[in-house]
């Protein structure tokens, strides 16, 4: 019974997603977000409207920190990513739409939405420092719906993905407010930092 207890205890960790509710809705607090040809909403809700399954997949990074991501059921395209610390602090929140399965297996050319993006949302503009290359690979991993192997016979897909220009913005959600605590997170726009070294999204690979 202990080594079944034991046994049990792993499969719980593995399929529980390093991710707290409170942490989640202390770090995104009451900003709001407004994605382009739609109303404004409060970021925490769109953030959970992309990550309204489970278990989460998550996967931990080269740096130490892990990726946690979901997709809305029924429609795919509407996902949602956060990074978390070892000790489960956030440190920074994506919404990401219109770029799941944009290069199906048996096409040779992207089919993004028209407004395919990526959304990020960090109070410490040094996350996007730390986590950007691992971002880009998850992204074409999503874009080849997280079922290659890029160190395999799915090399060159992968390479095809990685290439896909998607558009990536960031914002600062600690920038100062003209009513605090009440933000709207597109009035604070970073500038993407150049960074070194490549993560292959085989790393995401499910």
């Amino acid at each position: 019974m202990t080594k079944r207890g034991f046994a049990l205890r792993d499969i719980r960790e593995h399929q529980q997603a390093p991710l707290e509710a409170a942490a989640l809705q202390r770090f995104a607090g009451r900003a709001t977000f407004q994605n382009p040809d739609h109303k404004p909403v409060p970021l925490l809700q769109r953030i959970q409207r992309g990550m309204d399954i489970y278990p989460l997949p998550h996967r931990g990074l080269p740096n130490g920190n892990t990726l946690v991501w979901g997709f809305q059921p029924h429609n795919a395209t509407v996902q949602s990513l956060v990074v978390v610390n070892h000790q489960g602090a956030v440190q920074l929140l994506g919404a990401v739409d219109g770029i799941y399965l944009g290069l199906p297996k048996d096409k040779t050319q992207p089919e993004l939405d028209a407004n395919a993006r990526i959304t990020l949302f960090v109070r410490d503009p040094q996350a996007l420092a730390q986590n950007l290359s691992a971002l880009r690979a998850w992204a074409a991993a999503s874009i080849l719906g997280f079922n290659v192997d890029c160190s395999g016979a799915d090399a060159a897909r992968c390479k095809a993905a990685e290439a896909i220009p998607v558009p990536i913005l960031a914002y600062r959600l600690s920038c100062p407010q003209k009513v605090p605590g009440d933000a709207l997170v597109n009035s604070c726009p970073l500038p993407l930092p150049a960074v070194s070294g490549k993560v292959s999204p085989g790393l995401f690979w499910q």
